[in-house]
């Protein structure tokens, strides 16, 4: 079996599994309230996460020896500013629109998690668009 087939069952069998965890998260029963007190500094987290992920990932490209960054990036910033910004959407699916939770308006806790998801989508793309233009395709991971 060549590298490129099993690169891309790998990334198939962990697309899978993001899939079934986000969908079997949504299928967990309610409990309102229950982590509202999350929601607030999980949002912040995801999107100054997000902001570091993407600065951090156009600096790959200025800096000499970027290979311990790529790593710290993709398993470090990139993750948990899209994860903390699922679980604050997860914490709040079931929350009607203006709705308060200690003064706390949902809908900008919501509005920070998207943002921060899509930070870190970008700095994922921007990310693998260095590995794949500055990366020599012979080097195996494993």
């Amino acid at each position: 079996m060549g590298i490129d087939v099993q690169l891309t069952i790998q990334l198939l069998v962990s697309a899978l599994i993001v899939i079934a965890v986000i969908f079997f998260m949504w299928k967990l029963p309610r409990r309102e309230g229950a982590f509202y007190g999350w929601g607030a500094p999980l949002a912040l987290v995801s999107a100054w996460l997000g902001l570091i992920a993407v600065i951090g990932s156009i600096c790959l490209w200025f800096v000499s020896s970027p290979d311990h960054w790529v790593v710290v990036l993709f398993l470090g910033f990139d993750p948990a500013s899209i994860g903390a910004g699922v679980l604050v959407l997860w914490i709040f699916r079931g929350a009607g629109e203006g709705k308060t939770f200690d003064g706390a308006p949902i809908e900008l806790q919501r509005v920070q998690a998207k943002t921060g998801i899509m930070l870190g989508l970008i700095a994922v793309v921007l990310g693998y668009t260095f590995v794949m233009t500055s990366k020599s395709p012979d080097i195996v991971p494993f």
